[in-house]
């Protein structure tokens, strides 16, 4: 998943406020080896079934979950630079323009706030965090020869 991820990643727009849903089929052969059959941007969630519908509706969940997380964090320290930038306009009556841009650029990077935790039975989980350097950023989940 990793690895499609990083496939993919000049295709998509790098902003917390904006995700895409994929499908990704697998199947298990007969010695229990997953295969990666295809991968949906488009995934149909229309469910046929009670326990099909009960899964969908959790995939959503924690989907909106991590997507108000994230604009909750963000908003968070957007509205700290603001203040911040308000107050010592109104104190010293000078505006650094690339001070409070360089601040707002740190503010707008993809990253939750410790008060927006996603909650323990989300089943979303963060493979990548671009704030991280190397393969940390990727929590020892693939090898650095693979960066």
């Amino acid at each position: 998943m990793i690895h499609l991820t990083r496939m993919a990643k000049d295709t998509l727009l790098n902003q917390s406020n904006v995700y895409a849903l994929h499908g990704v089929d697998f199947m298990l052969d007969d010695k229990m080896n997953l295969w990666f059959i295809e991968s949906n941007p488009t995934p149909h969630l229309g469910g046929n079934t009670l326990a099909k519908n009960k899964i969908y509706y959790k995939l959503l969940r924690n989907l909106f979950e991590v997507q108000y997380a994230y604009y909750r964090s963000r908003m968070k320290r957007i509205l700290d630079v603001i203040t911040r930038m308000r107050l010592e306009i109104e104190k010293t009556g000078i505006h650094d323009i690339k001070k409070w841009r360089s601040e707002y650029q740190a503010a707008v990077r993809n990253r939750l706030e410790p008060e927006y935790r996603l909650k323990r039975n989300n089943s979303y989980k963060i493979v990548l965090d671009e704030n991280l350097e190397g393969s940390d950023a990727y929590f020892g989940l693939i090898s650095p020869d693979c960066l």
